[in-house]
């Protein structure tokens, strides 16, 4: 498998695998390694490995999970020697997702960690801010890292939208506000390397342009299932075939949910 992988500083690189595009971000602090996120996949963990162990020398000694969901989780069992730091309801995400492969349902492993309300944590010369940010799951953290001007927003916003299978629209909101308000110029999704700031926006726009085209179908579902992506981003923003496959996943939840009736 082939990693890409990008530079924010000597000591802090991310990892983008092949599958699903998952990121993990790793914090170098002489050969101990802080993870944020795990990967897609069991070929993506364990090329992961071997660039930590063979290419870096280093070992992970700290693994930080965003949220619960599988395709977050893959390398996790790669690194045992590392602890897992989670929020409290991250063993709920998990049994609460509802599509996953059969690989994917092995990945989980239980944080020897939790937290729910926010933590600071030093890591060589970064602080780094952990804080629960729930919206799009139960066990969402967020990670601030004021030195690089950078935020971790999980997958509160999935590219330039939102996604809504698993939470109330308005929390989701509610957290991409959260998200947006500490102003960060470096923004890193679950998926997809580093993004603009703007994806949050964008993500809060989608939501609201979503339910509006929503009200005019008037929940109708064939009306509603036709909705084009297009028509719920800004002018400017064109969306991924990444984005227009969760895009139908919402259609398909505004109609079993009864979303905005």
């Amino acid at each position: 498998m082939s990693l890409k992988t990008v530079s924010l500083a000597a000591d802090v690189l991310v990892v983008t695998g092949e599958t699903y595009a998952s990121n993990t971000t790793l914090f170098l602090d002489g050969r101990d390694v802080l993870m944020v996120d795990a990967l897609g996949s069991r070929a993506d963990a364990q090329a992961l490995r071997r660039f930590v162990h063979e290419e870096l020398n280093a070992r992970v000694r700290l693994a930080v999970c965003t949220h619960g969901f599988s395709d977050h989780l893959a390398a996790l069992q790669e690194f045992p020697e590392a602890l897992v730091l989670a929020h409290e309801r991250f063993e709920d995400t998990f049994r609460a997702e509802r599509f996953r492969s059969d690989e994917e349902s092995g990945f989980f492993r239980a944080p020897e960690l939790r937290a729910a309300g926010p933590l600071h944590l030093q890591w060589g010369r970064y602080a780094l801010e952990v804080f629960s940010n729930t919206g799009h799951t139960a066990s969402t953290l967020n990670i601030d890292v004021p030195s690089l001007d950078l935020l971790f927003s999980a997958d509160t916003a999935v590219g330039h939208m939102a996604y809504v299978a698993y939470g109330a629209p308005e929390a989701i909101d509610a957290a991409l506000g959260r998200s947006e308000a500490r102003g960060r110029a470096r923004v890193i999704q679950g998926h997809g390397g580093v993004v603009s700031p703007r994806t949050l926006s964008s993500a809060r726009y989608y939501l609201r342009a979503l339910e509006a085209a929503v009200r005019e179908a008037r929940g109708t579902p064939e009306r509603v299932r036709a909705i084009p992506l297009a028509a719920c981003l800004p002018a400017d923003v064109r969306g991924s075939e990444f984005e227009a496959f969760f895009h139908s996943r919402n259609l398909d939840e505004v109609v079993t949910r009864r979303l905005w009736r």
